[in-house]
């Protein structure tokens, strides 16, 4: 008799408890309860057609396409037809600048030095004028908590800097559901994010809720009670008004593999190398993949759909951030009252969020200091 593998029993267990038919459908939101919609991007033709045919749903544009070195140095580029076709449909621009390569030395090495940040911090107000940008998301990633101090520096600098322009700034923070600064997430990823820091300096954060699960503990990738919890924790440091709920909207598959792998053994009072295959967990992402004639399961508890295909140790389970799962996780901004969301990314969505998506409300155009317009996205009238 084939035996299932431990953790896949559990999530199927799991699963069958919680899986029900989901209930009737509510209203549709309004662009007054849901505030402002942010889509991130990149470059791409599936994320270029998406943006074209969805404009409309869309406050603001966020793409990722600029990178700061380690001596402060901007590089990176908003492709000129994606500008065109932004400003065509008066959709405000706000690019992604991360640390170059996510890379921790690059960006503590920046942060650390006077010279690099107002180098960076000029090269900042200076392209968002000349290209026209609202302004910028600041998207430092894997950085120890030990840079907490000195990120929240150069975020407030930079901000000062881009409000004098009439620009905003915002910052992508990482989860968490506590401060916890023992923990292996807190040291070297999350941590650094000091919320209320950042929120009295930045005009709003976008906290990516997701993923939720690890290799450690599969699952979906943001469920909705998870993710309650990362909004009750970020709202205990930042007024609401402040933070853009950042939601996936791309799946996950898990699934096991048979990989060698080697390890010395003693034989006949010798060491030698030997050879052994087991099974191991493993995860990727991709795009929703949501045929309609083959029906998603819901799990009511986690408010996330999934499916399970194979069997065995060909098994798999993906959970799809599917328009139910996106849908239930667009109501807590309304309960909460927050600023908005933040989307990664356009172009992996599952084509059904788009209808249940209001007009974007469109922020008129202000003039900056130096007399350029500029769209600025607000808080949807919230």
């Amino acid at each position: 008799m084939q035996r299932w593998p431990v953790w896949l029993v559990g999530m199927c267990l799991c699963l069958a408890l919680h899986a029900q038919a989901p209930d009737a459908p509510a209203p549709p939101l309004t662009a007054a309860e849901i505030g402002s919609a942010l889509f991130y991007t990149v470059p791409g033709t599936a994320a270029d057609l998406s943006f074209t045919q969805h404009s409309d749903r869309i406050g603001t544009l966020a793409p990722q396409s600029f990178s700061l070195d380690r001596n402060g140095t901007l590089k990176g580029s908003v492709p000129a037809d994606l500008l065109a076709e932004a400003e065509a449909q008066k959709v405000a621009v706000m690019p992604l600048v991360i640390n170059a390569g996510f890379s921790r030395l690059n960006g503590e090495r920046m942060l650390r030095s006077p010279r690099a940040r107002d180098r960076a911090i000029g090269a900042l107000v200076s392209t968002a004028r000349e290209q026209g940008f609202s302004g910028w998301q600041i998207d430092f990633e894997n950085l120890p908590s030990s840079q907490r101090a000195a990120f929240s520096r150069f975020v407030a600098e930079t901000a000062e800097a881009l409000h004098r322009q009439g620009r905003q700034l915002s910052v992508a923070v990482a989860a968490r559901t506590a401060d916890l600064p023992d923990s292996d997430n807190y040291r070297t990823f999350s941590g650094v994010y000091d919320y209320a820091a950042l929120g009295a300096s930045a005009d709003f954060l976008s906290v990516m809720a997701y993923p939720e699960s690890d290799s450690r503990h599969p699952g979906p990738l943001a469920s909705y009670p998870w993710v309650e919890r990362v909004v009750q924790h970020v709202l205990e440091q930042v007024p609401p008004d402040k933070i853009s709920l950042g939601l996936p909207t791309y799946q996950t598959d898990w699934m096991e593999r048979r990989v060698r792998i080697s390890f010395r053994r003693r034989v006949a009072g010798h060491l030698k190398r030997v050879f052994e295959y087991v099974y191991r967990l493993f995860h990727r992402n991709g795009p929703v993949v949501h045929d309609d004639d083959t029906p998603l399961e819901w799990d009511a508890q986690m408010q996330s759909s999934y499916r399970i295909t194979g069997s065995g140790h060909k098994r798999q389970v993906t959970w799809v951030e599917d328009e139910r799962s996106f849908v239930a996780k667009l109501h807590l901004v309304t309960q909460y009252h927050l600023r908005g969301f933040s989307v990664w990314r356009i172009g992996l969505e599952d084509p059904h969020i788009w209808p249940e998506l209001p007009v974007a409300v469109r922020a008129p155009a202000i003039a900056s200091p130096a007399g350029l317009p500029v769209l600025v996205q607000g808080g949807g009238g919230r």
